[in-house]
């Protein structure tokens, strides 16, 4: 069997495109990915338009900055200029009547302008809507009878040690960088993975049945030695991940993390090996390849988060070992493990189980090595 992987290695080694595309780019677009600037420690830039210009207004503005984020007030004319140029990630619209609607306990609407998504808007909106109900919650407690007064209550509050704080139930801290660097790397993964089976196609091309026929070499042999290889490019693929996040681009990752990566790699191997059982035609092969592992990719979240999807996609996202595999690189951020949450484990595994039978299926198919190779 060593003499079948040496030669796999021999062969794509000496093919610059599949050498880029089994090493280089799984290790190029995990480091664009960590480059990512949606970073749960970048702050943001915000503009506030205070049409209120009363005490209220003032004070949500301080508190809005309390984040590390910059804060700064402009003039409306400005708001479309700020967004355009990447000045500013969001403007913060601060209706007249704020104050006088907060206090009189009026519904209150604060409209956010934004070019960048929900990602920025709905966080944004969470921060101001938690702002406003502590507010809230110390005016129906104090009742003061102005804004001054409610925001010398908020003062003694807080200098009398009684704060409002979020805390997370668990330690983990969850990366986002890491989590979009980890979905581009789930992409590429898959399909570098399926790129290392289609020697099997070669084989055929080149009609290897005589070299295989002149050596006690049995079809299983020569899978194996075929996945093997592919295992072979895989490990060499994480332990160059390994040295970015160690030494170029420092970033916290896990054993488990690592594990998680190879395991959803062997996946791919398996589904590899079996589409190059099925096909004939290097051709189709290398059509599917981009068509399936893009859509998957898509659909389970790895270029996106998965809510900004409507709803019956979330769901259909499912179907997707991506889907699964980005919910437990997100679980095994917050320090949970797989074996206790393991909704995740048992999916990735189900995926597993079904490829590998299905190209042991395809396997036992071909009755003679003719029809094999």
């Amino acid at each position: 069997m060593w003499p079948l992987i040496k030669n796999n290695c021999r062969i794509i080694l000496a093919r610059k495109g599949m050498l880029f595309m089994l090493l280089i780019l799984p290790m190029a677009l995990f480091s664009l990915g960590l480059l990512n600037n949606s970073s749960q420690n970048a702050r943001m830039n915000i503009s506030v338009v205070d049409h209120d210009k009363t005490l209220l207004s003032e004070t949500l503005i301080g508190l809005l900055s309390e984040d590390g984020s910059q804060v700064q007030t402009v003039e409306g004319a400005d708001v479309d200029e700020l967004l355009v140029k990447g000045k500013a990630d969001a403007v913060v619209m601060i209706p007249a009547g704020f104050e006088a609607d907060f206090m009189q306990a009026r519904d209150l609407e604060i409209p956010i302008r934004t070019l960048k998504g929900q990602e920025i808007t709905g966080s944004l909106k969470a921060g101001i809507d938690i702002t406003l109900s502590s507010l809230a919650q110390l005016r129906d407690i104090k009742q003061p009878e102005s804004a001054q007064a409610l925001v010398e209550a908020m003062k003694e509050t807080d200098s009398s040690g009684f704060q409002l704080k979020m805390q997370r139930i668990t330690t983990g801290e969850v990366n986002q960088a890491l989590n979009f660097a980890s979905g581009f790397l789930f992409y590429v993964l898959a399909m570098s993975m399926m790129q290392a089976t289609s020697l099997i196609l070669d084989e055929k091309h080149w009609n290897t049945l005589g070299r295989v026929r002149q050596a006690p070499v049995g079809k299983f042999t020569f899978l194996i030695a075929n996945f093997m290889t592919a295992v072979i490019f895989l490990i060499l693929n994480l332990l160059g991940l390994y040295l970015i996040t160690r030494f170029v681009m420092p970033v916290k990752t896990s054993f488990l993390m690592y594990l998680l990566w190879f395991y959803y790699g062997l996946i791919w191997i398996f589904f590899g090996l079996f589409l190059a059982l099925t096909v004939k035609s290097r051709v189709v092969y290398s059509s599917l390849i981009p068509i399936v592992t893009t859509i998957f990719a898509m659909l389970g979240g790895s270029f996106w988060p998965l809510w900004l999807m409507p709803p019956f996609m979330q769901k259909l996202a499912m179907i997707t070992p991506h889907y699964w595999a980005n919910d437990a690189m997100t679980l095994i951020q917050k320090g949970q493990s797989l074996l206790v949450q393991r909704t995740d484990l048992l999916a990735l595994t189900g995926f597993l189980v079904v490829f590998a039978s299905l190209g042991l299926f395809s396997l036992r198919r071909s009755q003679s090595m003719e029809t094999f190779l």
